[in-house]
């Protein structure tokens, strides 16, 4: 059986405050999945549909947006190590 859903009405405030005002299509994105679980009681897997994306980007999404709320001046994690990139036969 699947736990309860816990939506926090504080995090829902802040997705309707930026669904309006969101000047990138990800902050559009984020709000959008916060609020389709909220306000119409849709599934991971209805908003991923409605949004066209996959059902764990929609958990993502919903995580980026607490970030953001939570110290928006904070950077986004990056990846470390080295990627994309070849070593030396020195190396």
């Amino acid at each position: 059986m699947a736990r309860p859903r816990l939506i926090d009405m504080g995090l829902v405030a802040q997705a309707q405050f930026l669904a309006i005002e969101a000047k990138t299509l990800d902050e559009l994105r984020c709000a959008q999945a916060v609020l389709l679980p909220a306000m119409l009681d849709a599934t991971l897997e209805d908003t991923a549909a409605a949004l066209g994306i996959g059902r764990a980007t929609v958990a993502r999404l919903q995580a980026r947006l607490r970030r953001m709320v939570a110290k928006p001046a904070a950077p986004l994690p990056q990846w470390g190590g080295r990627r994309r990139a070849s070593m030396t036969t020195e190396q």
